[in-house]
């Protein structure tokens, strides 16, 4: 019988496909449940390959968060960077909103969301974990671009980074909660644009500045 060492090479392995042999693994055992040996055999390869990419089982946990992270926040960096108009500033919410949209519900953010719930009463590193490493940078970077929109007088944001962990929570709370009950289907491309763009109207809408005066170009988006 073949050991974990001696299974056929098929070409080398990369960190993408231990990382998603992990994440296959995890759902299906529980992260106390899962073992380096169980995600070595799911991934094909030998414990020896394992640990040249992954130090541990958080090590590994944290390599699926990061996948979701840069997924959102790395395409927010320009608009972080960027100085706004109140047109821009829309433009850039609902930008924001759809990167975390479109990740948080889709399968694989699901999968990771339900994993990381059920677990993190016993683990509660993973919860902390997932915050540090995906949630926090979301709201960071959101947070940049309503300081900017403040400080040129676009909005009233006296707290950028309680203001960004509301909009975000305006984004995802009733969708995510419906397709995480499984009581709901993905929404649409459309549906999901038009659902994004009215959370991010309410958004500045409540949070207008009293001297902003608003075009009808910009209503009208």
């Amino acid at each position: 019988m073949m050991t974990l060492r001696e299974r056929p090479r098929r070409g080398p392995i990369r960190r993408e496909q231990i990382a998603a042999a992990a994440l296959t693994v995890l759902l299906d055992r529980g992260y106390a449940g899962t073992s380096i040996r169980a995600i070595a055999e799911q991934a094909g390869c030998s414990l020896e390959t394992l640990y040249r990419h992954f130090e541990n089982k958080e090590s590994l946990f944290l390599e699926l968060v990061n996948s979701l992270r840069q997924r959102i926040v790395e395409p927010l960096r320009h608009a972080a960077a960027s100085p706004l108009t109140g047109r821009d500033l829309k433009e850039a919410l609902t930008h924001a909103g759809t990167l975390l949209f479109d990740v948080l519900t889709s399968d694989e953010g699901l999968k990771m969301q339900r994993l990381t719930f059920a677990e993190s009463g016993r683990f509660p590193q993973l919860g902390r974990l997932v915050y540090d490493e995906g949630i926090r940078h979301f709201d960071n970077a959101v947070a940049t671009i309503l300081s900017d929109a403040a400080a040129r007088g676009l909005l009233q944001c006296p707290d950028p980074h309680e203001a960004a962990r509301i909009f975000s929570g305006m984004i995802l709370f009733d969708p995510r909660e419906r397709l995480l009950l499984g009581i709901e289907q993905p929404q649409s491309r459309g549906d999901r644009s038009d659902y994004i763009e009215r959370v991010t109207t309410l958004f500045l809408t409540g949070n207008r500045s009293s001297t902003t005066t608003t075009t009808p170009a910009e209503t009208s988006q």
